[in-house]
């Protein structure tokens, strides 16, 4: 009995010391901002993250000092039974909820201590100071180009005049943004004129809210509205019988090109994955490269149609994909099928800076063509291609050949066009007319030459 209780006097004592030396660590607790600033502004968006992996966070205070003021934004103190790991404050919303936010110089302070018996049972203490500028007046806005109308799955362009002061600005279309850039050549030298192309995608609402914003690095945002008038658009639906023959043809040649979807188990099953999965990576990475391209215009004039070809497919048509009697899948076809002959040669529809020329996913092989201003061109199912990236190609120059890679049942090019990743109709890119009233006039009524 004797024996048994000095074993358990022992393994308390071993416990209480490992205890003890758990709590003798000597890291301090961190402290991280969920982004770099130097300003903000009279709604701050900022959160702040304290952490301690060893014993826990013992006490946080936040101090913010601005002239001869010191708020108290958060001062807390943790029991060491059930001290937090990790703590995140909003430091914006303490700020508005705690402080009348004026312009000026102003300094935030963070203090952390833990639980260690480290500095005579103090704990390990760290301190951050940011020493940043509160900015409350938005940034200046206002729109110059007069009547603006939209098809719906169409581009517009709008021209604006903002203060120095915005960081960024652009126009938003329900959810998406559409940055703008600065005009060049402005007759008046005027440097706060700014321009944007942006698009109604085929599937959003008419009546989705449009407006010019402008932000400052202190996150201060001013918005304007513009005229503008909606012609809403019914595109067409049609079913795509899938064949057993079509399916063993574009499988494995985009699975062998394609690691990442694997050519195994139900075929059908395979090429939904292409269709839906792989079309959708196809999107983001021509939205990837629209996001990387500069602001200046590129093309020139109209875009060309592949000479005398034959439309097979339109815009936005909505696909519905039967398999056997059964519908299998759903997907929008977001350019236009044009054939003419086999091996067709494929001109550029314009000027611009090729980013792409091998095989892209359901594409198969592919040229894709950066116009400036986040305008892209896309050629697909090519048999051969003439082109490389970085190249800057003219009007009509050749590209290469059309063919039936990728998603293709027979030779044709599929052409595409994306402003800043949404798909945009093609035709009013083709329309001379279309470019002058749209786009040309309105630079020139700015005085942009």
């Amino acid at each position: 009995m004797i024996r048994v209780i000095v074993r358990l006097v022992i393994i308390s004592l071993l416990a209480s010391f490992a205890a003890a030396c758990s709590r003798i660590e000597g890291e301090a607790p961190a402290v991280s901002f969920d982004r770099e600033f130097k300003a903000l502004g009279n709604s701050p968006s900022l959160k702040m993250t304290v952490a301690d992996s060893g014993t826990g966070l013992g006490h946080v205070a936040i101090h913010l000092k601005q002239k001869d003021q010191d708020v108290v934004l958060a001062d807390e103190t943790f029991d060491k039974a059930t001290a937090p790991k990790t703590k995140t404050y909003d430091v914006g919303k303490l700020m508005i909820d705690k402080y009348k936010i004026q312009d000026g110089p102003a300094t935030l302070t963070v203090v952390a201590t833990d639980h260690a018996l480290r500095h005579f049972l103090k704990g390990n203490q760290s301190q951050a100071t940011k020493d940043f500028q509160f900015s409350v007046t938005p940034p200046q806005l206002e729109v110059l180009s007069g009547q603006h109308y939209i098809n719906q799955g169409g581009s517009e362009f709008v021209v604006y005049r903002v203060s120095s002061t915005a960081e960024s600005s652009g126009v938003q279309v329900g959810k998406r943004f559409f940055p703008g850039y600065p005009a060049p050549g402005s007759q008046n030298g005027d440097k706060k004129l700014y321009f944007a192309l942006f698009a109604l995608e085929y599937d959003e609402p008419a009546d989705s809210d449009m407006k010019v914003i402008a932000r400052d690095a202190a996150g201060n945002e001013v918005s304007a509205g513009f005229w503008h008038k909606v012609f809403p658009k019914k595109f067409r639906s049609r079913d795509i019988p899938l064949e057993d023959s079509f399916i063993q043809k574009v499988v494995p040649e985009i699975t062998s090109h394609t690691p990442e979807i694997r050519n195994e188990g139900d075929p059908v099953q395979v090429f939904v994955k292409i269709n839906s999965e792989l079309r959708r990576r196809n999107h983001e990475a021509i939205a990837k490269f629209a996001s990387q391209s500069g602001g200046m215009f590129l093309w020139n004039g109209p875009f060309i149609q592949l000479s005398n070809s034959k439309v097979e497919a339109f815009f936005a048509d909505r696909r519905t994909y039967v398999y056997k009697g059964k519908a299998v899948d759903q997907q929008d076809h977001v350019g236009f099928d044009l054939s003419v002959v086999q091996h067709n040669p494929i001109q550029a529809g314009n000027d611009g800076k090729i980013v792409h020329a091998a095989y892209f996913g359901i594409y198969g092989n592919a040229v894709i063509i950066d116009h400036g201003t986040g305008l892209i061109s896309i050629y697909g199912h090519m048999s051969s291609i003439d082109v490389k990236p970085g190249q800057m190609v003219k009007k009509k120059d050749i590209l290469g050949k059309s063919g039936d890679t990728g998603l293709a049942g027979g030779d044709h090019l599929h052409f595409g066009m994306f402003l800043q990743g949404v798909p945009v109709n093609p035709t009013e890119w083709w329309d001379e007319k279309w470019i002058k009233d749209h786009i040309l006039d309105r630079l020139k009524e700015a005085g942009i030459s």
